[in-house]
């Protein structure tokens, strides 16, 4: 912008200079073009009226020497006499336009004829000179002696030389006067210079025209100057702004969340190694806290994704405005944020600052219309660490928010080493499982399922077992959940259906065989196309496969599911919900899906006979059953006790080990333990 600024003025300041020297130039030549009308004009009476006075100026003309003047001029009263042709010379240094006036071949001569009053410049005196110098006759307020002074003077004498000697017509300011010239017209006889017409040229009026002009040329200069630099320079600095905003805005999308504007992890990442420096360096405690909001995807299933976004901007306000100001919220994607809190005094603090970021969490939203309620569940590192990279905090913090999801959620927990053991061992189990299907070494056992009433053998329920090389029987409640996150149960669960098909066509053809459904099937895997596939590899008939679903299937996508499992009950297969009572239980679902069975999860078994709530929500369920026509079963009956109040609610169904257990061969129907039926 500077050097924009400097360049305009330099480039007003020639403008306006290239504005003088041609107003200097067109006056010059005005006044030459004057003289040689004038010249014209007074030779022309000169001749005709043999010297009486013309009536050229105010005052008549004065002849000083009369024999003289009429001696030297040739007969007929110089009427041989010519003018200069366009050969003309400017003593005001204007080369350039002077040469391209000499290329026009004679332009000034066609303008000699107009009057003396068409000029700018006017008539204040004339001379008759003889050729060098002296001075035949005067008039007008030119009088003898200051025509000497003026041609002895610097320049005069030069420019009547250099006329006479050129033939031409030439011009010189008078010193001292900035408002007149003296003009001599050279006048030719034989080709000989005769006489020399001298003239003085008043040029006040155009003194002042010279600056009107002058100041037009400034402004119009000026004006050019800022349409040619201001403007360009403003658009220029504009997209320089732009380019700058533009920049900032690449620089903040770069470490910032777009959704909450809190830190993302990158900035997260950098601010977490300078405060580790910075603990280390004074001494001073420090904690990184991971979080995440409890069960946010039933959010985004039930009221879309808009509303979770909405959410998730909210809880970043509330995070905000429950840590201090030297502590860094982010965000780390999803519904996962993360806090690195600096200058601790102790553990404790840690802990306060985490129940209150529990407590804000915890109340009530309101987005989009909706009111929602939520949680949030905390993991703690407390640092800096010792020979540990910074992101070893943000590891810990991770396995300790595992843990505190564990225990319930909205809760927190600090990180301990023997989380990070039980993630390398669950780590291991991981990639055992996965060595485990590829070398077969999973099996399916089979509990019975008997009529309450009547005590007969109705089916077998397929539970798959894994007996691991090293570390012996992994119990389900270990591997399964393993499977679910890692996506091996997609292919665990199309091993375990094709398995106890194929071993179930082996049964009484009034056996029906039950198979557990994962809702992660449901989430990547063509259900119905795998059951109908089964069937036909194995030949098991429809109507004697039950598969068994919970409830969170039924949160995933209501109208995908539904399809699914309405397609399933045309098959001929059976829909049994498990669990029931223990997840978001609907009574909808009882009447928007085709499910034939509700399975009464063991928890409220266990207590049955020992909590009044539980037998009331027992046997309400079994009435609910009934009232549907929907077969009640009821899993994990070990004592008489529960099977004798179960049969006088009216049960359908009992599996348990009071009645079988688990084994991986199916015994022959003639020894079904049918007796324990007969419970009173």
């Amino acid at each position: 912008m500077a050097g924009l600024v400097v360049l305009g003025l330099l480039t007003v300041v020639a403008g306006v200079l290239s504005g003088r020297s041609t107003i200097n130039y067109v006056l010059a030549r005005d006044a030459r073009e004057a003289a040689l009308s004038w010249a014209a004009e007074i030779d022309k009476r000169l001749g005709e009226q043999a010297f009486p006075s013309p009536r050229l100026l105010d005052k008549d003309l004065q002849v000083l020497d009369a024999a003289k003047l009429n001696a030297d001029v040739a007969s007929p009263s110089g009427a041989g006499a010519s003018l200069p042709t366009n050969s003309t010379f400017n003593t005001d240094g204007f080369s350039l336009i002077e040469g391209l006036d000499r290329l026009t071949m004679g332009w000034a001569l066609s303008h000699i004829y107009r009057t003396h009053n068409e000029f700018v410049s006017k008539l204040d005196g004339f001379a008759v000179l003889a050729p060098d110098g002296a001075t035949l006759a005067v008039g007008g307020n030119l009088s003898p002696a200051s025509l000497q002074t003026m041609l002895g003077e610097s320049g005069g004498g030069a420019a009547l030389a250099q006329s006479v000697n050129d033939n031409a017509v030439g011009t010189v300011a008078i010193p001292g006067d900035a408002h007149n010239r003296l003009a001599f017209v050279p006048m030719t006889d034989d080709g000989k210079v005769a006489r020399v017409y001298a003239f003085a040229v008043d040029q006040t009026a155009a003194a002042a025209l010279t600056n009107v002009a002058l100041t037009v040329v400034t402004l119009t200069t000026s004006l050019l100057i800022v349409l040619g630099f201001s403007v360009p320079a403003a658009i220029a600095s504009r997209r320089i702004r732009e380019r700058w905003l533009a920049e900032d805005q690449i620089r903040y999308l770069a470490m910032h969340d777009s959704l909450t504007g809190l830190p993302n992890r990158l900035q997260l990442h950098q601010h977490l190694d300078r405060a580790v420096a910075r603990g280390k360096r004074h001494g001073h405690l420090m904690a990184v806290f991971g979080l995440d909001l409890d069960r946010f995807k039933d959010v985004n299933d039930t009221l879309g994704h808009a509303t979770g976004d909405a959410l998730l901007a909210e809880v970043a306000a509330r995070l905000k405005e429950s840590t201090r100001e030297v502590d860094l919220v982010g965000r780390l994607g999803g519904d996962e944020f993360a806090i690195v809190a600096e200058d601790l005094d102790a553990p404790e603090d840690a802990m306060r600052l985490a129940r209150r970021i529990c407590t804000a969490l915890g109340e009530p939203y309101h987005v989009n219309g909706h009111e929602v309620t939520s949680s949030a569940s905390i993991g703690i590192a407390i640092g800096p660490l010792d020979r540990e990279p910074p992101d070893t905090l943000l590891k810990h913090a991770d396995l300790a928010l595992y843990r505190a999801k564990e225990d319930g959620r909205n809760t927190y927990r600090f990180f301990e080493p023997a989380m990070d053991a039980a993630l390398q061992k669950r780590r291991r189990l991981e990639n055992d499982l996965r060595n485990a299907l590829r070398k077969n070494q999973l099996y399916l056992d089979y509990q019975p399922q008997f009529d309450l009433e009547n005590g007969r053998l109705t089916g077998y329920e397929a539970l798959v077992r894994w007996w691991h090389p090293s570390e012996g029987e992994i119990p389900p409640t270990t591997f399964l959940p393993i499977a679910e996150e890692t996506g091996l149960i997609v292919p665990l669960g199309e091993w375990i259906l094709k398995t106890a098909c194929a071993y179930a066509t082996t049964w009484p053809l009034d056996t029906t065989l039950v198979v557990n459904l994962s809702p992660a099937q449901f989430k990547t895997q063509d259900v119905l196309g795998l059951v109908r596939r089964v069937l036909n590899e194995t030949g098991l008939e429809a109507h004697r496969l039950e598969l068994e679903i919970t409830e969170g299937i039924l949160l995933q996508n209501t109208e995908s599911v539904m399809e699914t499992l309405t397609r399933l009950d045309q098959l001929g297969v059976s829909i049994a919900m498990d669990d029931f009572g223990t997840g978001y239980s609907s009574l909808s679902y009882l009447t928007r899906f085709p499910v034939k069975k509700i399975k009464i999860d063991r928890s409220f078994i266990d207590t049955l006979g020992t909590s009044p709530q539980t037998s009331a929500i027992v046997s309400s369920i079994v009435g609910l059953g009934q009232s549907l026509n929907v077969t009640i079963t009821a899993e994990g009956v070990e004592t008489e006790g529960q099977a004798a109040m179960l049969k006088k609610w009216g049960c359908d169904q009992v599996q348990g080990f009071y009645y079988g257990e688990p084994a991986a061969d199916v015994p022959d129907s003639d020894k079904t333990p049918t007796d324990r039926s007969l419970v009173a």
